[in-house]
């Protein structure tokens, strides 16, 4: 089959903001438009995408899609009303196309497998719409807010997108609409004046549609749930004549240093640890070990800094350090802001993002009696 998507992005949104088009405001660090291309593509049942958008937008979502689907996405210019907007989309797709999917891209967080399900029920049956059946009582009222009467709400189905038709028939629908002059405000209506039975396919609660302000936060919120990590670190080390007393990349003036194979930046370790820990990626140990002869004497900062580059690429963000260190001598208030520009620099976040206190141990153990240092990280990431 010959599948292919048409994605509306070319909305007013007048009830969200008359100045900005919602497909192009972030959540959680990708636009609506982005997230609906990478979750058609994930699908893996379409040959390509036709993207509806403004004209004076076209460039801005080019550059969306040459970047989550190179040479997958064409586009077409959007119209007045939704309708005239899929119908110059359906006008867009290539002419062996079999079957089409219109999805309106304010409903960004259609899952991939909601988009299968809809496509294999048209294959199956002719037609595949998602949408979920009402688990509130439905009224009808008048203009002035009184109810007329209460509706069967198990015969009550809110309808929603990947809408799922033929080809032919979805052509010969919109056709028909505008020889007629009728105006409708999904693809199945149109359809249903054709006769043709349209069939539910059961969304989730999270195919909720961008409509206003409020449904930006709730989808953030609902997005970093699976993305804010929290690591911790730690780390230990003896103090040693003749060593540099290092914390976070600054010198601190001491008779001592602390004794390691390499630097033995205990903060710098710690933080390098936490950062490991939330990405899941391993720890100090494993990605610099004692054992290497490359790593006697390194910098501890370096070590660090290479660690929040590979997190970056990777498409993680940090968002706040907060640390602590363990030690009885020498007092360290003088140094905390200067170390906090240190270990901001090697993040590459602002200082107001980091965090260093320092305690004592109370006369109890190593730490207690002057004879290590020790240092505690936390961070949170967000992809």
């Amino acid at each position: 089959m010959n599948v292919y998507g048409i994605i509306l992005a070319a909305g007013q949104g007048n009830r969200f903001d008359d100045q900005v088009n919602k497909m192009y405001v972030k959540i959680a660090g990708e636009t609506p438009l982005e997230r609906s291309i990478k979750a058609c593509r994930a699908a893996g049942c379409f040959r390509g995408l036709v993207v509806v958008c403004h004209q004076d937008e076209r460039r801005q979502a080019q550059e969306i899609g040459e970047e989550v689907w190179p040479g997958g996405i064409c586009y077409a210019t959007g119209g007045d009303t939704r309708q005239q907007s899929a119908y110059n989309g359906i006008l867009a797709l290539p002419p062996q196309t079999d079957i089409v999917a219109v999805h309106d891209g304010a409903r960004c967080f259609v899952t991939p497998d909601l988009i299968r399900r809809c496509v294999q029920s048209c294959e199956k049956y002719g037609s595949g719409v998602a949408g979920h059946r009402s688990v509130d009582t439905v009224k009808m009222a008048d203009a002035e807010g009184i109810f007329l009467t209460t509706l069967d709400r198990e015969q009550i189905v809110l309808v929603e997108t990947p809408q799922v038709f033929w080809a032919g028939p979805l052509r010969n629908a919109y056709e028909k609409a505008r020889r007629e002059g009728f105006t409708g405000t999904d693809d199945a209506g149109l359809l249903e004046r054709m006769g043709v039975q349209v069939r539910l396919v059961e969304s989730g609660i999270d195919n909720f549609k961008l409509t206003r302000p409020a449904d930006f936060i709730k989808g953030e919120k609902m997005l970093m749930q699976g993305m804010l990590r929290i690591g911790q670190g730690f780390d230990v080390h003896r103090f040693a004549a003749g060593r540099r007393f290092l914390l976070g990349g600054v010198e601190i003036p001491f008779e001592k240093g602390l004794q390691g194979h390499s630097d033995a930046d205990v903060l710098a370790h710690a933080v390098t640890d936490a950062l490991l820990g939330a990405a899941a990626a391993g720890d100090i140990g494993e990605l610099f070990p004692d054992t290497d002869p490359a790593y006697l004497g390194a910098d501890s900062m370096l070590l660090l800094r290479s660690v929040a580059d590979k997190l970056h690429k990777k498409g993680w963000e940090i968002g706040n350090v907060d640390t602590t260190v363990f030690l009885e001598k020498p007092k360290i208030s003088a140094y905390k802001k200067v170390i906090e520009q240190s270990l901001a620099e090697a993040l590459g976040i602002s200082p107001k993002n980091v965090n260093v206190k320092a305690k004592t141990a109370e006369g109890m153990g190593a730490v207690g009696t002057g004879r290590a240092a020790a240092a505690a990280a936390v961070c949170t990431l967000i992809k």
